[in-house]
């Protein structure tokens, strides 16, 4: 018998926050299906960020086996920035591997989807799409969105200004694509539907700390918009037949911002990074006599002769002495209100995106250094802290417009009438627990 299964995912939501939210009777419809079923703590990938982890999710792949690190990227050979998006993103997906198999899919906003790629179904673009004509497979489907007035991100400029206006959007957005899941649910018997809701991040970054706070009239908005999310929840679970399958889950968890930290603007009070202009705009504008700069989030390069355009470090001990240096320094990192230190780990590169020891990577030529495409050292910021890439001369702590940030080790995964692994496990493990049981 061919099994079926739903599956809905909550950008950015953590497990804690949800355990909160049942406690106090305000998910009555999850809690009764954890009743049911479960709800479980899951990890995120390194780095935690949406489009890090939801590659993962649909490859089953890590990150430097599916090949996207971040929101932004760079062409060593010129330091271009880019914003990498599907068609970089190595392996096959969860819905290709499907549709391999006859089933038919349903894939709706999930971010790295754009450009959409052919499966035996339905595929609609999320977070980084920015076209809902070309973000939609088959393309014909994108007139019939467009038509509906389905919009695939809510306007997050708003809440820099207006965070009353920006609210009413992310309601909008999140009523209109709840429609539109709505529709194409009833149109056919799917074998694996999914919906992904970016407006639980988008809110959070905003509001966060107001729920922490509970600072009115936010904390009530906050609290309005996940009674929301579990009237879907609860639709959703009443909609679909009693034996088929049904998982929730989440990238990565959410805790308030202290602070936005600028590591490239650290790297140059340190002395290993330099500009040949007064005001950097990109990568270009670094000068040739640097020896490390950063990307979002906390990814460190050395600046590799061979590699880098204007590549400086020349041989393997150089290279190791600068890398040993920066992870030091940076542990000195503190919060100059608190005191409290910033980095909580910095991995070398390899630790993170090849999992090998860090010995038997040290017996490669440089050559093999100069092919390298992940980071030389990966930063992990203490909870609260935002490690940021932007070029920002004389700034090196910040808090803007955000009050909420991600955090690693708290996303969550719940379900009924599915099988789960007992022990703890990241994101990347649930695409070969979908396959199995469908298959």
């Amino acid at each position: 018998m061919t099994k079926r299964i739903f599956v809905l995912a909550l950008d950015g939501t953590p497990y804690s926050l949800l355990k909160k939210l049942s406690a106090l009777n305000i998910m009555p419809n999850l809690t009764g299906m954890i009743k049911k079923g479960f709800l479980k703590q899951m990890d995120s990938v390194y780095p935690p960020v949406s489009s890090v982890a939801w590659a993962s999710f649909m490859t089953g792949l890590p990150p430097a086996g599916h090949g996207i690190l971040g929101f932004v990227e760079r062409d060593p050979k010129t330091m271009d920035w880019y914003t990498p998006l599907a068609d970089r993103l190595k392996g096959r997906t969860l819905w290709e591997k499907l549709s391999d198999k006859g089933k038919r899919v349903f894939v709706m906003n999930v971010p790295m989807t754009y450009p959409p790629r052919m499966i035996n179904g339905i595929s609609v673009c999320g977070f980084l799409g920015n076209d809902i004509l070309k973000g939609t497979y088959p393309e014909e489907m994108g007139y019939l969105l467009k038509s509906m007035g389905y919009r695939i991100d809510a306007n997050t400029e708003l809440a820099k200004s207006d965070l009353f206006l920006f609210y009413k959007d992310v309601m909008d957005v999140l009523h209109k694509r709840i429609d539109v899941m709505n529709y194409f649910w009833r149109r056919e018997s799917w074998d694996f539907f999914m919906v992904h809701i970016m407006e639980t991040d988008r809110l959070q970054h905003f509001f966060w700390e107001f729920f922490e706070t509970k600072k009115q009239p936010f904390y009530d908005m906050f609290i309005q918009f996940y009674r929301y999310i579990d009237k879907i929840i609860g639709d959703i679970l009443s909609g679909i037949p009693d034996n088929m399958g049904f998982l929730a889950l989440s990238d990565h968890g959410f805790t308030t911002l202290k602070k936005e930290v600028y590591i490239n603007h650290w790297l140059e009070q340190m002395g290993y990074l330099r500009y040949n202009k007064t005001n950097p705009q990109n990568l270009k504008d670094m000068d040739g006599s640097s020896l490390a700069y950063s990307l979002y989030p906390g990814r460190i390069y050395i600046n590799l002769r061979g590699r880098e355009r204007w590549g400086r470090v020349a041989s393997e001990i150089e290279y190791e002495i600068i890398r040993n240096e920066i992870s030091q320094k940076l542990y000195t990192l503190k919060d100059p209100d608190s005191g409290e230190s910033i980095i909580k780990k910095v991995f070398k590169g390899e630790e993170v995106f090849e999992n090998v020891p860090t010995a038997s990577f040290e017996n490669r030529s440089f050559d093999d250094l100069k092919n390298r495409f992940f980071p030389d050292l990966l930063a992990v910021a203490g909870e609260g802290y935002d490690l940021k890439g932007n070029l920002i001369p004389g700034a090196l702590f910040k808090k803007k417009h955000f009050n909420g940030t991600h955090t690693y080790d708290d996303a969550f995964i719940a379900g009924q009438n599915i099988s789960i692994p007992s022990e703890r496990f990241s994101i990347d493990r649930i695409s070969k627990i979908i396959l199995e049981y469908v298959e």
